[in-house]
């Protein structure tokens, strides 16, 4: 039953097929021109894309890199700033002291 209708439908979609194979000479030559043309199109605007971003790719790195380098520079200024003269000063709490060593 279900494998009736599938051929019956099979045999209709190739006959289908046939009767739009029939086109003329110049209907062929058309979609072909058309395809190729719009191939040549994709094409090049994949070459377009590929060249600009051989080009952009660079300067967008060099203007990264020296904003970084700035960035880099403010913070040793701003660390240099902040610092007290005398050194670092570390805060802390002693928990336990070990009195086994005596000086």
């Amino acid at each position: 039953m279900f494998d009736s209708s599938f051929r019956q439908q099979a045999s209709a979609w190739q006959r289908q097929f046939q009767l739009r194979q029939q086109g003329s000479f110049f209907q062929r030559l058309l979609a072909w021109l058309v395809l190729g043309v719009m191939l040549l199109v994709g094409a090049f605007f994949l070459l377009f894309a590929l060249v600009l971003s051989w080009i952009l790719i660079p300067i967008l790195l060099f203007r990264h890199r020296r904003r970084m380098r700035q960035f880099r520079e403010q913070a040793e200024r701003y660390q240099q700033q902040s610092t007290p003269p005398g050194g670092n000063v570390i805060e802390g709490e002693v928990l336990h002291k070990d009195e086994s060593e005596r000086r």
